[in-house]
């Protein structure tokens, strides 16, 4: 099943959850800044605790922890595992 990150609220997103990467919408330099990140597609992203007064989303990437801002997860389609 495909979730779009900016149809789904941050709260809906269950911590802990893994999902993987289908499709990255944007412009060249936003997808070379996330490869730079290693989230490219079909990397599994784990989602961790993240408040919703931050506007980030905190995910762990190949064992790396990082946060991005809500806005940049509308460009990101994932895939539920």
């Amino acid at each position: 099943m495909r979730v779009n990150i900016s149809k789904v609220h941050n709260s809906l997103l269950k911590e802990g959850k893994q999902y993987r990467v289908t499709e990255i919408v944007g412009d060249q330099s936003f997808t070379n800044f996330l490869q730079t990140l290693g989230i490219v597609r079909g990397t599994l992203i784990t989602k961790n605790y993240s408040p919703a007064y931050s506007k980030l989303i905190n995910i762990s990437v190949s064992a790396k922890m990082l946060s991005l801002k809500t806005s940049d997860f509308e460009h990101i389609k994932f895939e539920d595992l």
